[in-house]
């Protein structure tokens, strides 16, 4: 199935290409939403904020506005491949799966770095706290970016892959997977199951928690799909692991740790 498509792909006209990738990214941010929305509520037991953030027009447009640009990116990538610069490698079982992590690797690492500079003051009021408005979060928060965001994610995205040759299967499993970080991470309860935090490697996953603590303290939890990199460079938010394990018993507060004051004003 995906061999077609690729070879669809590879002969289709830019317009063509663009709708195609328009309709794909139109429907990953229904998927998103509604499954935010359906995992908050068969986890409603284990909630990790006492509600949604309430939903805002402006953040709609914004959210819609991510969806186009991710479809621009998609039709770069294309252009790219179909140029020659992009590559994409024949690869099966443990050479996909291994494609998949080096994608997933790369991406953490430029992820958190990336974060941890657009929460730098001078960039912050400019770029990322229109993505803090919600200090609780709802179905959309994934989507209600910055444009230099969302085109910054992208642009992260083609490099890696201009850079590594990648199996078709490798990158269709890291965008699921960061489709589902993504999502989970934003539906205001805990999924993963407390028995994770007991496991070597599997402790080190980036949970809804993990990802809950940074919208009410943006001093902490600057990693997405690990909290490895917060772990080493010791912005690891110290009571992590007691909230992971009775999120409901610490539900999300607000706070005012924002790097700019004018934050908490301007709503």
């Amino acid at each position: 199935m995906l061999k077609l498509v690729l070879d669809h792909l590879q002969t289709s006209s830019t317009f063509e290409v663009g709708l195609f990738f328009l309709l794909l990214n139109v429907c990953i941010f229904i998927v998103s939403v509604g499954g935010c929305w359906l995992v908050a509520r068969c986890f409603r037991h284990r909630q990790v904020l006492s509600s949604f953030q309430p939903f805002q027009l402006l953040e709609l447009i914004a959210a819609l506005i991510a969806v186009f640009l991710n479809a621009v990116i998609s039709v770069v990538g294309w252009w790219l491949w179909r140029e020659g610069s992009i590559q994409l490698t024949d690869r099966s079982g443990t050479g996909i799966v291994f494609d998949s992590l080096v994608m997933v690797a790369f991406m953490d690492i430029v992820m958190y770095f990336g974060h941890r500079l657009v929460h730098v003051p001078l960039l912050y009021p400019a770029v990322h706290r229109f993505h803090h408005r919600h200090e609780k979060t709802n179905p959309l928060s994934l989507f209600v970016l910055h444009p230099l965001e969302v085109l910054g994610f992208g642009t992260a995205m083609i490099s890696f892959l201009l850079l590594y040759p990648i199996s078709p299967q490798g990158l269709v499993i890291y965008l699921t997977l960061n489709l589902i970080f993504g999502t989970l991470g934003h539906c205001g309860v805990e999924p993963f199951p407390v028995w994770l935090s007991r496991i070597p490697i599997l402790n080190l996953l980036g949970t809804s928690t993990f990802h809950a603590e940074h919208h009410e303290d943006q001093r902490y939890n600057f990693g997405f799909y690990t909290l490895f990199w917060d772990w080493l460079f010791q912005t690891l938010d110290p009571d992590y692991r007691i909230r992971y394990r009775n999120p409901s018993r610490y539900l999300i507060r607000r706070t005012h740790s924002d790097p700019d004051p004018a934050h908490h004003d301007d709503r």
